[in-house]
Protein backbone atom coordinates (compact mmCIF):
# COMPACT_ATOMS: atom_id res chain seq x y z
CA UNK A 1 0.00 0.00 0.00
CA UNK A 2 1.46 3.30 -1.10
CA UNK A 3 0.80 6.37 1.05
CA UNK A 4 1.14 10.02 0.13
CA UNK A 5 0.91 12.50 2.98
CA UNK A 6 -1.68 15.10 1.99
CA UNK A 7 -3.19 18.07 3.87
CA UNK A 8 -6.39 16.05 4.26
CA UNK A 9 -4.48 13.11 5.79
CA UNK A 10 -2.58 15.39 8.18
CA UNK A 11 -5.83 17.06 9.28
CA UNK A 12 -7.56 13.74 9.92
CA UNK A 13 -4.59 12.22 11.79
CA UNK A 14 -4.39 15.37 13.94
CA UNK A 15 -8.08 14.98 14.60
CA UNK A 16 -7.49 11.39 15.75
CA UNK A 17 -4.70 12.52 18.11
CA UNK A 18 -6.92 15.26 19.53
CA UNK A 19 -9.82 12.86 20.02
CA UNK A 20 -7.55 10.35 21.77
CA UNK A 21 -6.28 13.10 24.10
CA UNK A 22 -9.87 13.85 25.03
CA UNK A 23 -10.42 10.15 25.75
CA UNK A 24 -7.37 10.10 28.00
CA UNK A 25 -8.50 13.19 29.92
CA UNK A 26 -12.05 11.92 30.35
CA UNK A 27 -10.87 8.56 31.73
CA UNK A 28 -8.74 10.33 34.34
CA UNK A 29 -11.56 12.65 35.29
CA UNK A 30 -14.09 11.90 37.98
CA UNK A 31 -17.60 10.82 37.08
CA UNK A 32 -19.93 13.27 35.37
CA UNK A 33 -23.29 12.91 33.55
CA UNK A 34 -22.60 10.81 30.44
CA UNK A 35 -19.12 9.80 31.55
CA UNK A 36 -19.77 6.10 30.88
CA UNK A 37 -20.44 6.66 27.16
CA UNK A 38 -18.21 9.66 26.46
CA UNK A 39 -14.93 7.68 26.06
CA UNK A 40 -16.61 5.27 23.58
CA UNK A 41 -17.89 8.26 21.60
CA UNK A 42 -14.43 9.74 21.31
CA UNK A 43 -12.77 6.36 20.58
CA UNK A 44 -15.15 5.92 17.65
CA UNK A 45 -14.09 9.38 16.46
CA UNK A 46 -10.45 8.28 16.84
CA UNK A 47 -11.05 5.22 14.65
CA UNK A 48 -13.05 7.18 12.09
CA UNK A 49 -10.50 10.00 11.82
CA UNK A 50 -7.44 7.74 11.85
CA UNK A 51 -8.72 5.43 9.10
CA UNK A 52 -10.07 8.37 7.11
CA UNK A 53 -6.58 9.82 7.24
CA UNK A 54 -5.02 6.64 5.89
CA UNK A 55 -7.73 6.43 3.24
CA UNK A 56 -6.93 10.01 2.19
CA UNK A 57 -3.20 9.15 2.04
CA UNK A 58 -3.56 5.84 0.14
CA UNK A 59 -2.86 5.92 -3.58
CA UNK A 60 -4.37 2.64 -4.82
CA UNK A 61 -8.14 2.42 -5.11
CA UNK A 62 -8.15 -1.11 -3.65
CA UNK A 63 -6.42 0.13 -0.51
CA UNK A 64 -8.83 3.04 -0.23
CA UNK A 65 -11.79 0.67 -0.42
CA UNK A 66 -10.45 -1.62 2.32
CA UNK A 67 -9.74 1.35 4.59
CA UNK A 68 -13.16 2.86 3.86
CA UNK A 69 -14.91 -0.37 4.87
CA UNK A 70 -13.00 -0.47 8.17
CA UNK A 71 -13.52 3.28 8.61
CA UNK A 72 -17.29 2.72 8.50
CA UNK A 73 -17.08 0.94 11.86
CA UNK A 74 -16.15 4.26 13.48
CA UNK A 75 -18.61 6.15 11.29
CA UNK A 76 -21.48 3.84 12.30
CA UNK A 77 -20.63 3.89 16.03
CA UNK A 78 -20.11 7.64 16.42
CA UNK A 79 -23.76 8.86 16.03
CA UNK A 80 -24.96 5.95 18.18
CA UNK A 81 -22.63 6.83 21.06
CA UNK A 82 -23.40 10.52 20.58
CA UNK A 83 -27.13 9.88 21.06
CA UNK A 84 -26.54 7.72 24.15
CA UNK A 85 -24.19 10.35 25.62
CA UNK A 86 -26.76 13.13 25.03
CA UNK A 87 -29.48 11.04 26.68
CA UNK A 88 -27.29 10.34 29.72
CA UNK A 89 -26.14 13.94 30.04
CA UNK A 90 -29.71 15.25 29.83
CA UNK A 91 -30.87 12.49 32.23
CA UNK A 92 -33.19 11.05 29.59
CA UNK A 93 -31.48 7.66 29.36
CA UNK A 94 -34.26 5.77 31.15
CA UNK A 95 -35.88 4.89 27.82
CA UNK A 96 -32.58 3.40 26.56
CA UNK A 97 -32.84 0.32 28.74
CA UNK A 98 -33.47 -3.23 27.61
CA UNK A 99 -34.57 -3.88 24.04
CA UNK A 100 -34.37 -0.22 22.96
CA UNK A 101 -30.62 -0.05 23.57
CA UNK A 102 -30.19 -3.19 21.44
CA UNK A 103 -32.46 -1.74 18.75
CA UNK A 104 -30.23 1.31 18.48
CA UNK A 105 -27.44 -0.94 17.19
CA UNK A 106 -29.52 -2.15 14.23
CA UNK A 107 -28.85 0.85 11.90
CA UNK A 108 -25.20 0.96 13.00
CA UNK A 109 -24.76 -2.75 12.25
CA UNK A 110 -26.57 -2.40 8.94
CA UNK A 111 -24.21 0.43 7.98
CA UNK A 112 -21.13 -1.71 8.60
CA UNK A 113 -22.67 -4.62 6.64
CA UNK A 114 -23.51 -2.36 3.69
CA UNK A 115 -19.92 -1.13 3.57
CA UNK A 116 -18.46 -4.65 3.87
CA UNK A 117 -20.64 -6.09 1.08
CA UNK A 118 -20.54 -3.14 -1.29
CA UNK A 119 -18.31 -4.93 -3.84
CA UNK A 120 -21.09 -7.36 -4.59
CA UNK A 121 -24.13 -5.11 -4.12
CA UNK A 122 -22.93 -1.61 -5.04
CA UNK A 123 -25.71 -0.29 -2.75
CA UNK A 124 -23.49 2.11 -0.79
CA UNK A 125 -20.97 3.23 -3.43
CA UNK A 126 -22.22 2.77 -6.97
CA UNK A 127 -18.92 3.66 -8.70
CA UNK A 128 -15.53 5.26 -8.08
CA UNK A 129 -14.41 8.26 -10.11
CA UNK A 130 -10.94 9.86 -10.13
CA UNK A 131 -10.70 13.06 -8.07
CA UNK A 132 -9.20 16.37 -9.16
CA UNK A 133 -6.12 16.15 -11.35
CA UNK A 134 -2.89 15.97 -9.38
CA UNK A 135 -4.47 14.37 -6.29
CA UNK A 136 -4.77 10.78 -5.10
CA UNK A 137 -8.44 11.16 -4.16
CA UNK A 138 -11.44 9.35 -5.61
CA UNK A 139 -15.06 10.42 -5.69
CA UNK A 140 -17.42 7.71 -4.44
CA UNK A 141 -20.70 7.97 -6.34
CA UNK A 142 -23.59 7.41 -3.93
CA UNK A 143 -25.73 4.33 -4.18
CA UNK A 144 -29.27 3.99 -2.77
CA UNK A 145 -28.06 2.75 0.64
CA UNK A 146 -26.02 5.93 1.15
CA UNK A 147 -29.21 7.86 1.91
CA UNK A 148 -30.12 5.30 4.57
CA UNK A 149 -26.71 5.80 6.21
CA UNK A 150 -26.96 9.59 5.95
CA UNK A 151 -30.47 9.56 7.46
CA UNK A 152 -29.25 7.37 10.34
CA UNK A 153 -26.25 9.59 11.11
CA UNK A 154 -28.04 12.93 10.93
CA UNK A 155 -31.20 11.69 12.68
CA UNK A 156 -29.27 10.36 15.68
CA UNK A 157 -27.19 13.55 15.94
CA UNK A 158 -30.33 15.70 15.62
CA UNK A 159 -32.14 13.74 18.36
CA UNK A 160 -29.11 14.15 20.60
CA UNK A 161 -29.10 17.90 20.00
CA UNK A 162 -32.81 18.09 20.84
CA UNK A 163 -32.26 16.23 24.12
CA UNK A 164 -29.46 18.61 25.11
CA UNK A 165 -31.54 21.64 24.06
CA UNK A 166 -34.49 20.52 26.19
CA UNK A 167 -32.11 19.97 29.08
CA UNK A 168 -30.75 23.51 28.66
CA UNK A 169 -34.25 25.00 28.73
CA UNK A 170 -35.13 23.20 31.97
CA UNK A 171 -32.01 24.32 33.81
CA UNK A 172 -30.88 27.65 35.19
CA UNK A 173 -27.69 29.41 36.20
CA UNK A 174 -24.42 27.47 35.74
CA UNK A 175 -26.21 24.28 34.69
CA UNK A 176 -27.91 26.11 31.81
CA UNK A 177 -24.55 27.50 30.69
CA UNK A 178 -23.13 23.97 30.82
CA UNK A 179 -25.96 22.59 28.70
CA UNK A 180 -25.70 25.45 26.20
CA UNK A 181 -21.95 24.73 25.83
CA UNK A 182 -22.70 21.06 25.10
CA UNK A 183 -25.51 22.06 22.72
CA UNK A 184 -23.33 24.43 20.70
CA UNK A 185 -20.68 21.76 20.42
CA UNK A 186 -23.27 19.19 19.37
CA UNK A 187 -24.49 21.31 16.48
CA UNK A 188 -21.05 21.30 14.81
CA UNK A 189 -21.45 17.80 13.24
CA UNK A 190 -24.79 18.86 11.76
CA UNK A 191 -23.11 21.87 10.15
CA UNK A 192 -20.35 19.66 8.78
CA UNK A 193 -22.96 17.26 7.38
CA UNK A 194 -24.73 20.18 5.69
CA UNK A 195 -21.44 21.28 4.08
CA UNK A 196 -20.91 17.71 2.84
CA UNK A 197 -24.43 17.58 1.35
CA UNK A 198 -23.90 20.84 -0.56
CA UNK A 199 -20.48 19.54 -1.73
CA UNK A 200 -18.28 22.05 0.12
CA UNK A 201 -14.75 20.66 0.62
CA UNK A 202 -11.80 22.39 2.26
CA UNK A 203 -9.24 20.02 0.72
CA UNK A 204 -9.47 17.05 -1.68
CA UNK A 205 -10.19 13.84 0.19
CA UNK A 206 -10.96 15.59 3.51
CA UNK A 207 -14.06 14.32 5.31
CA UNK A 208 -15.24 17.16 7.57
CA UNK A 209 -17.66 15.07 9.62
CA UNK A 210 -15.09 13.24 11.83
CA UNK A 211 -13.28 16.58 12.19
CA UNK A 212 -16.52 18.13 13.40
CA UNK A 213 -16.99 15.41 16.01
CA UNK A 214 -13.42 16.03 17.16
CA UNK A 215 -14.22 19.73 17.52
CA UNK A 216 -17.22 18.73 19.59
CA UNK A 217 -14.92 16.60 21.74
CA UNK A 218 -12.51 19.53 22.05
CA UNK A 219 -15.30 21.70 23.44
CA UNK A 220 -16.13 18.94 25.90
CA UNK A 221 -12.41 18.68 26.74
CA UNK A 222 -12.25 22.43 27.35
CA UNK A 223 -15.27 22.24 29.62
CA UNK A 224 -13.88 19.26 31.53
CA UNK A 225 -10.21 20.13 31.70
CA UNK A 226 -10.17 23.91 31.83
CA UNK A 227 -13.56 25.26 32.81
CA UNK A 228 -14.47 22.04 34.67
CA UNK A 229 -18.03 22.17 33.43
CA UNK A 230 -19.04 18.93 35.07
CA UNK A 231 -17.59 19.75 38.51
CA UNK A 232 -20.31 22.23 39.42
CA UNK A 233 -22.57 19.86 41.34
CA UNK A 234 -19.99 18.60 43.89
CA UNK A 235 -18.52 22.09 44.31
CA UNK A 236 -21.97 23.58 44.71
CA UNK A 237 -22.84 21.00 47.34
CA UNK A 238 -19.78 21.96 49.38
CA UNK A 239 -20.30 25.71 48.95
CA UNK A 240 -24.06 25.86 49.32
CA UNK A 241 -24.75 23.12 51.85
CA UNK A 242 -21.72 22.69 54.06
CA UNK A 243 -20.67 26.34 54.22
CA UNK A 244 -24.05 28.07 54.21
CA UNK A 245 -25.41 29.76 57.30
CA UNK A 246 -28.81 28.18 56.62
CA UNK A 247 -29.76 24.87 58.20
CA UNK A 248 -30.20 22.18 55.54
CA UNK A 249 -31.73 18.74 56.16
CA UNK A 250 -32.49 15.88 53.77
CA UNK A 251 -34.80 13.04 54.78
CA UNK A 252 -35.47 9.82 52.87
CA UNK A 253 -38.83 8.25 52.04
CA UNK A 254 -38.94 6.62 55.50
CA UNK A 255 -38.52 9.98 57.23
CA UNK A 256 -34.96 9.30 58.38
CA UNK A 257 -32.45 12.15 58.13
CA UNK A 258 -29.77 11.12 55.64
CA UNK A 259 -27.92 14.43 55.36
CA UNK A 260 -27.59 17.59 57.43
CA UNK A 261 -25.11 20.44 57.41
CA UNK A 262 -23.30 21.79 60.51
CA UNK A 263 -25.78 24.64 60.95
CA UNK A 264 -28.66 22.18 61.25
CA UNK A 265 -26.76 20.27 63.93
CA UNK A 266 -26.38 23.49 65.93
CA UNK A 267 -30.00 24.53 65.65
CA UNK A 268 -31.85 21.26 66.14
CA UNK A 269 -31.71 19.15 69.29
CA UNK A 270 -30.16 15.69 68.92
CA UNK A 271 -28.60 13.34 71.43
CA UNK A 272 -25.72 12.38 69.16
CA UNK A 273 -26.07 13.11 65.45
CA UNK A 274 -28.94 14.17 63.24
CA UNK A 275 -28.04 11.52 60.66
CA UNK A 276 -30.36 8.57 61.12
CA UNK A 277 -32.70 10.50 63.41
CA UNK A 278 -36.39 10.67 62.40
CA UNK A 279 -37.00 14.12 60.99
CA UNK A 280 -40.32 14.36 62.83
CA UNK A 281 -38.39 14.17 66.12
CA UNK A 282 -35.84 16.76 65.03
CA UNK A 283 -38.59 19.29 64.22
CA UNK A 284 -41.10 18.10 66.82
CA UNK A 285 -41.34 21.56 68.44
CA UNK A 286 -42.85 23.00 65.24
CA UNK A 287 -46.19 21.33 64.53
CA UNK A 288 -46.72 22.74 61.03
CA UNK A 289 -43.18 21.88 59.93
CA UNK A 290 -43.47 18.40 61.41
CA UNK A 291 -46.71 17.78 59.47
CA UNK A 292 -45.17 18.98 56.20
CA UNK A 293 -42.14 16.73 56.67
CA UNK A 294 -44.32 13.77 57.62
CA UNK A 295 -46.38 14.16 54.43
CA UNK A 296 -43.33 15.17 52.33
CA UNK A 297 -45.30 18.02 50.81
CA UNK A 298 -44.22 21.50 49.74
CA UNK A 299 -44.61 24.12 52.47
CA UNK A 300 -43.32 27.56 53.40
CA UNK A 301 -43.72 29.07 56.85
CA UNK A 302 -42.14 31.28 59.50
CA UNK A 303 -41.24 29.78 62.89
CA UNK A 304 -39.77 30.84 66.23
CA UNK A 305 -36.69 29.10 67.57
CA UNK A 306 -36.75 29.08 71.35
CA UNK A 307 -33.27 30.45 71.87
CA UNK A 308 -32.20 33.24 74.17
CA UNK A 309 -33.01 35.66 72.69
CA UNK A 310 -35.78 34.37 70.43
CA UNK A 311 -34.77 33.57 66.86
CA UNK A 312 -37.15 33.89 63.92
CA UNK A 313 -36.75 31.27 61.20
CA UNK A 314 -38.01 31.00 57.61
CA UNK A 315 -38.69 27.32 56.83
CA UNK A 316 -39.20 25.78 53.40
CA UNK A 317 -39.98 22.13 52.69
CA UNK A 318 -39.43 20.74 49.19
CA UNK A 319 -40.58 17.20 48.33
CA UNK A 320 -38.04 14.95 46.57
CA UNK A 321 -39.37 12.73 43.79
CA UNK A 322 -37.82 10.34 41.31
CA UNK A 323 -38.35 10.42 37.56
CA UNK A 324 -41.59 8.49 37.92
CA UNK A 325 -42.97 10.96 40.42
CA UNK A 326 -42.64 8.68 43.44
CA UNK A 327 -41.78 10.29 46.77
CA UNK A 328 -38.15 9.90 47.82
CA UNK A 329 -38.23 12.11 50.89
CA UNK A 330 -37.99 15.82 51.48
CA UNK A 331 -35.52 18.68 51.59
CA UNK A 332 -35.81 21.19 54.47
CA UNK A 333 -34.09 24.59 54.50
CA UNK A 334 -34.19 26.82 57.59
CA UNK A 335 -33.01 30.42 57.38
CA UNK A 336 -32.45 32.82 60.27
CA UNK A 337 -34.56 35.90 59.54
CA UNK A 338 -34.34 37.49 63.00
CA UNK A 339 -32.54 40.57 61.70
CA UNK A 340 -34.97 40.88 58.80
CA UNK A 341 -37.94 40.41 61.13
CA UNK A 342 -36.72 43.15 63.49
CA UNK A 343 -35.95 45.39 60.53
CA UNK A 344 -39.48 44.83 59.24
CA UNK A 345 -40.94 45.76 62.63
CA UNK A 346 -38.81 48.90 62.70
CA UNK A 347 -39.76 49.66 59.12
CA UNK A 348 -43.44 49.20 59.99
CA UNK A 349 -43.05 51.62 62.93
CA UNK A 350 -41.30 54.17 60.73
CA UNK A 351 -43.95 53.74 58.03
CA UNK A 352 -46.71 54.37 60.55
CA UNK A 353 -44.91 57.52 61.70
CA UNK A 354 -44.49 58.64 58.11
CA UNK A 355 -48.13 57.88 57.36
CA UNK A 356 -49.19 60.03 60.32
CA UNK A 357 -46.90 62.82 59.17
CA UNK A 358 -48.32 62.54 55.67
CA UNK A 359 -51.85 62.81 57.09
CA UNK A 360 -50.82 65.91 59.04
CA UNK A 361 -49.16 67.40 55.97
CA UNK A 362 -52.23 66.68 53.86
CA UNK A 363 -54.48 68.28 56.47
CA UNK A 364 -52.16 71.29 56.63
CA UNK A 365 -52.08 71.41 52.84
CA UNK A 366 -55.88 71.37 52.72
CA UNK A 367 -55.96 74.10 55.34
CA UNK A 368 -53.45 76.20 53.43
CA UNK A 369 -55.32 75.58 50.22
CA UNK A 370 -58.54 76.67 51.89
CA UNK A 371 -56.83 79.77 53.25
CA UNK A 372 -55.42 80.51 49.81
CA UNK A 373 -58.83 80.48 48.12
CA UNK A 374 -61.03 81.85 50.93
CA UNK A 375 -61.55 85.39 52.14
CA UNK A 376 -60.82 85.51 55.85
CA UNK A 377 -63.47 88.07 56.75
CA UNK A 378 -66.50 86.76 54.83
CA UNK A 379 -65.65 83.08 54.43
CA UNK A 380 -66.41 83.34 50.70
CA UNK A 381 -64.05 82.37 47.86
CA UNK A 382 -61.58 85.06 46.90
CA UNK A 383 -60.60 86.67 43.60
CA UNK A 384 -57.80 84.15 43.04
CA UNK A 385 -60.24 81.23 43.16
CA UNK A 386 -62.64 83.07 40.87
CA UNK A 387 -59.90 83.49 38.28
CA UNK A 388 -59.39 79.69 38.36
CA UNK A 389 -63.01 78.52 38.42
CA UNK A 390 -64.77 80.93 36.04
CA UNK A 391 -62.94 79.79 32.85
CA UNK A 392 -63.63 76.15 33.75
CA UNK A 393 -67.32 76.84 34.37
CA UNK A 394 -67.58 78.66 31.07
CA UNK A 395 -65.86 75.77 29.29
CA UNK A 396 -68.27 73.30 30.89
CA UNK A 397 -71.29 75.43 29.99
CA UNK A 398 -70.07 75.68 26.40
CA UNK A 399 -69.46 71.94 26.18
CA UNK A 400 -72.88 71.07 27.65
CA UNK A 401 -74.64 73.96 25.87
CA UNK A 402 -75.91 75.38 29.17
CA UNK A 403 -76.48 78.97 30.25
CA UNK A 404 -74.34 80.53 32.99
CA UNK A 405 -75.07 83.81 34.73
CA UNK A 406 -72.87 85.94 36.97
CA UNK A 407 -74.02 88.68 39.37
CA UNK A 408 -71.66 91.48 40.38
CA UNK A 409 -72.76 93.05 43.69
CA UNK A 410 -71.70 96.29 45.40
CA UNK A 411 -72.68 97.72 48.81
CA UNK A 412 -74.12 101.19 48.21
CA UNK A 413 -72.34 104.07 49.95
CA UNK A 414 -70.01 101.62 51.74
CA UNK A 415 -67.16 104.10 51.98
CA UNK A 416 -69.46 106.67 53.59
CA UNK A 417 -70.66 104.14 56.20
CA UNK A 418 -67.08 103.00 56.78
CA UNK A 419 -65.89 106.55 57.37
CA UNK A 420 -68.89 107.53 59.53
CA UNK A 421 -69.12 104.46 61.79
CA UNK A 422 -65.55 103.12 61.65
CA UNK A 423 -63.81 100.16 60.04
CA UNK A 424 -65.25 97.71 62.57
CA UNK A 425 -68.76 98.54 61.48
CA UNK A 426 -67.68 98.29 57.83
CA UNK A 427 -66.27 94.83 58.45
CA UNK A 428 -69.58 93.81 60.01
CA UNK A 429 -71.43 94.95 56.87
CA UNK A 430 -69.11 92.82 54.73
CA UNK A 431 -69.36 89.77 57.02
CA UNK A 432 -73.18 89.90 57.08
CA UNK A 433 -73.30 90.04 53.28
CA UNK A 434 -70.92 87.09 53.13
CA UNK A 435 -73.26 85.13 55.40
CA UNK A 436 -76.32 86.03 53.32
CA UNK A 437 -74.62 84.99 50.06
CA UNK A 438 -73.23 81.78 51.53
CA UNK A 439 -76.58 80.71 53.00
CA UNK A 440 -78.73 81.94 50.12
CA UNK A 441 -76.97 80.12 47.25
CA UNK A 442 -77.32 76.59 45.92
CA UNK A 443 -74.59 73.94 46.39
CA UNK A 444 -73.47 74.37 42.76
CA UNK A 445 -73.31 78.17 42.97
CA UNK A 446 -70.06 80.02 43.69
CA UNK A 447 -70.01 83.12 45.90
CA UNK A 448 -66.81 85.21 45.88
CA UNK A 449 -65.56 88.43 47.38
CA UNK A 450 -64.42 90.21 44.24
CA UNK A 451 -62.56 92.98 46.03
CA UNK A 452 -63.31 95.65 48.65
CA UNK A 453 -67.09 95.94 48.95
CA UNK A 454 -67.70 94.13 45.63
CA UNK A 455 -68.94 90.56 45.52
CA UNK A 456 -69.69 88.17 42.65
CA UNK A 457 -71.97 85.17 42.21
CA UNK A 458 -71.42 82.45 39.58
CA UNK A 459 -74.75 80.72 38.88
CA UNK A 460 -74.52 77.66 36.57
CA UNK A 461 -77.61 76.60 34.60
CA UNK A 462 -79.32 79.91 35.39
CA UNK A 463 -80.87 82.34 32.86
CA UNK A 464 -80.30 86.05 33.55
CA UNK A 465 -83.95 86.68 34.52
CA UNK A 466 -83.80 83.99 37.21
CA UNK A 467 -80.45 85.37 38.37
CA UNK A 468 -81.98 88.84 38.73
CA UNK A 469 -84.94 87.45 40.68
CA UNK A 470 -82.65 85.54 43.05
CA UNK A 471 -80.50 88.65 43.55
CA UNK A 472 -83.59 90.67 44.48
CA UNK A 473 -84.34 88.07 47.16
CA UNK A 474 -80.78 88.29 48.45
CA UNK A 475 -81.00 92.11 48.61
CA UNK A 476 -84.12 91.81 50.75
CA UNK A 477 -82.51 89.22 53.01
CA UNK A 478 -79.46 91.46 53.47
CA UNK A 479 -81.51 94.46 54.53
CA UNK A 480 -83.60 92.30 56.88
CA UNK A 481 -80.47 90.76 58.42
CA UNK A 482 -78.96 94.22 59.06
CA UNK A 483 -82.17 95.41 60.74
CA UNK A 484 -82.21 92.37 62.99
CA UNK A 485 -78.64 93.18 64.01
CA UNK A 486 -79.63 96.82 64.72
CA UNK A 487 -77.37 98.40 62.12
CA UNK A 488 -77.76 102.17 61.99
CA UNK A 489 -78.86 103.33 58.53
CA UNK A 490 -78.28 99.95 56.84
CA UNK A 491 -76.91 100.35 53.29
CA UNK A 492 -78.59 98.87 50.21
CA UNK A 493 -77.15 96.69 47.46
CA UNK A 494 -76.76 97.29 43.73
CA UNK A 495 -76.08 94.46 41.29
CA UNK A 496 -75.43 93.79 37.61
CA UNK A 497 -76.29 90.51 35.84
CA UNK A 498 -74.65 89.12 32.69
CA UNK A 499 -75.11 85.70 31.10
CA UNK A 500 -73.13 83.34 28.86
CA UNK A 501 -73.59 83.03 25.94
CA UNK A 502 -76.26 85.76 25.69
CA UNK A 503 -74.06 88.73 26.66
CA UNK A 504 -70.48 87.44 26.33
CA UNK A 505 -68.35 84.55 25.05
CA UNK A 506 -65.32 84.77 27.38
CA UNK A 507 -64.73 85.29 31.08
CA UNK A 508 -63.29 88.77 30.57
CA UNK A 509 -66.22 89.83 28.39
CA UNK A 510 -68.67 88.37 30.90
CA UNK A 511 -67.11 90.26 33.82
CA UNK A 512 -67.08 93.46 31.78
CA UNK A 513 -70.78 93.03 30.91
CA UNK A 514 -71.75 92.42 34.55
CA UNK A 515 -69.64 95.40 35.66
CA UNK A 516 -71.36 97.62 33.10
CA UNK A 517 -74.77 96.45 34.31
CA UNK A 518 -73.72 97.21 37.90
CA UNK A 519 -72.69 100.75 37.01
CA UNK A 520 -75.96 101.24 35.21
CA UNK A 521 -77.77 100.21 38.42
CA UNK A 522 -75.70 102.81 40.29
CA UNK A 523 -76.50 105.48 37.73
CA UNK A 524 -80.23 104.71 37.87
CA UNK A 525 -80.38 105.35 41.63
CA UNK A 526 -78.82 102.30 43.34
CA UNK A 527 -80.70 99.66 45.39
CA UNK A 528 -81.60 97.67 42.27
CA UNK A 529 -80.53 94.90 39.90
CA UNK A 530 -79.79 95.51 36.22
CA UNK A 531 -79.32 92.92 33.52
CA UNK A 532 -76.82 93.56 30.76
CA UNK A 533 -78.64 94.86 27.70
CA UNK A 534 -81.88 95.55 29.67
CA UNK A 535 -83.22 98.51 31.61
CA UNK A 536 -84.00 97.98 35.31
CA UNK A 537 -87.56 97.64 36.46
Amino acid sequence: MTLVVTPAAITLWSTAVLAFAVVWVSLRHEEFPGSRTFPFLMLSVVAWSLLSGFEAAAVELSAKLVLSKIEYVGLAATPLFFLVFAAEYSRRDRWLGGFRRIALWIPATATVILAATNESTRWLWAEYLPGPTGTNSFVYAHGPAYYFVAAYVYLFVLIGCILVARSALRRSGPERRQAMTILLASVVPLIAGLLYVIDVSVAPGLDLIPVSFAITGLVFFTGIGIFRVFDVVPAARSALVEQTSDAVIVADAKGQIVDANPTASLWLPATDSLIGCPITEAVASWRLLRTACLKAEAAHMELILQDDPLRYVDAQVTPLRDRRGRSRGCFVALRDITTRYRDELELQRVNEQLAEQVRQIEALHDELREQAIRDGLTGLFNRRYLDEILPRELSRASREKDMLSIVMIDIDHFKLANDRYGHGEGDRLLAVLGTVLREGTRPGDIACRYGGEEFLLVLPNTPPEIARSRMDDLRSQYIERLRVKNFRSPPTLSAGVAAFPTHAQSDEELLQAADSALYRAKDEGRDRVCVAGHRSV
